[in-house]
């Protein structure tokens, strides 16, 4: 870590270091009359890292945001630069009206900007124009597709560069689609060679018959989603200005506002239905909770509810269970064996046989429910990216 530029105040006042960042960058400590210069710097050295931070953020707000554009097929695009000091790389975000939004740190040039964005104009087009809502990008961000043969089987893989990772990860999600996260300094011949020796574990991923295939889903007017055994269906207005999604009856109606862009409606779309099928999980999860908790002697605990992609929920040590959002799309008997399970974590936490015997005081089933879950899981998982 690198030691910081600073000035030392002493005085009979003081009877301990301290250290203050000003809004324009400089450091100061004050310090006793007798202060030890070594006991000074060992103190900014310890302290470096939170003066680095406030630098970044006094830095940041000085940077008044940018306005710059970029010509795509004779369109010029403008967009705005915001400067963060919290940022450590630079980012693309486009709003629901279409309007583009760079984020970047403090110290970004104009010149690193504008390149990430002539670097990304492939990505900005097609979400600006297509119909397909890809991940946002970064400065490292790039990624290609491709595909192996292997048993018989073409199996079809999307590789992306990310900086933040160490190695490379494969990941093979519920609808059966391959994702391989790499470093940046890992060649494609490198990422090749280790997918050819995870080739069989792939193979045997995406053609298994023990689980369903999950069902990518289009998130438009008119899809419907699985809910308590029930179905939702997705029904679009845009008689009003304003954002709304309500439940109404089997229906979730959503109000699309007239500014949004239609290549970005999809991704409106979806979180809308992220939020309220997360309210409704929380709203029908809580009974389920203080119902399970009493059949076991336990106090209810309090109930959280995340986009949870893995799995379906989660008793911390401190007793706070955590549900997946998409639980209240189960069938009731799965719903209720998630509920129960993870309350029963009330009393052992982990998978023992006391566990399983606690579990089947009040769910006698509750191994053919497991059994049903671990099969079906991917029918319920709507939010796959």
């Amino acid at each position: 870590m690198i030691i910081p530029a600073y000035t030392i105040d002493p005085s009979p006042r003081y009877r301990k270091l301290s250290v203050y960042v000003y809004p324009d960058g400089a450091v100061c400590v004050t310090a006793p009359s007798d202060y030890d210069p070594a006991e000074v710097r060992d103190f900014v050295l310890e302290n470096a890292a939170w003066i680095e931070h406030t630098q970044r953020i006094f830095f940041a707000k000085k940077n008044s945001p940018a306005k710059l554009s970029v010509t795509i097929d004779d369109r010029v695009i403008p967009y705005t630069v915001v400067y963060r000091g919290s940022r450590k790389k630079l980012s693309i975000y486009l709003n629901l009206n279409g309007q583009m939004e760079v984020r970047a740190p403090w110290d970004a040039t104009v010149e690193s900007v504008t390149e990430m964005v002539e670097r990304n104009k492939d990505w900005i087009r097609q979400h600006l124009m297509g119909d397909k809502m890809p991940e946002c990008p970064t400065a490292s961000a790039d990624g290609y597709n491709d595909s192996l043969t292997y048993n018989g089987t073409t199996i079809d893989f999307s590789v992306q560069f990310k900086s933040s990772v160490s190695r490379v990860t494969i990941k093979v999600k519920p609808d059966r689609s391959v994702a391989v996260v790499a470093p940046v300094t890992v060649n494609r011949t490198e990422i090749h060679n280790y997918i050819l020796g995870k080739a069989d574990w792939i193979h045997a991923q995406v053609t298994t018959t023990k689980r369903q295939v999950a069902v990518r889903r289009k998130f438009c007017d008119g899809e419907t989603y699985p809910y308590l055994g029930g179905t939702l269906t997705v029904r679009i207005t845009r008689n009003k200005a304003d954002v709304s999604v309500v439940l109404n009856g089997s229906n979730i109606v959503i109000n699309i506002p007239p500014d949004v862009i239609p290549a970005m409606e999809q991704g409106f779309i979806r979180k809308c239905v992220e939020s309220l099928v997360k309210s409704q999980t929380l709203r029908v999860s809580v009974p389920k909770v203080i119902q399970f908790a009493a059949a076991f002697g336990v106090r209810a605990p309090q109930v959280d509810v995340r986009l949870n992609k893995g799995k379906w929920g989660y008793c911390s040590t401190r007793g706070m269970i955590t549900f997946a959002s998409e639980l209240c799309l189960l069938p009731p008997r799965l719903f209720d064996y998630v509920v129960a399970h993870e309350v029963c974590h009330r009393l052992v936490m982990d998978h023992s046989p006391r566990f399983w015997s606690t579990l089947c005081t009040v769910m006698p089933d509750c191994q053919k429910r497991r059994a049903e879950l671990k099969r079906d899981s991917p029918l319920y998982r709507i939010f796959l990216d």
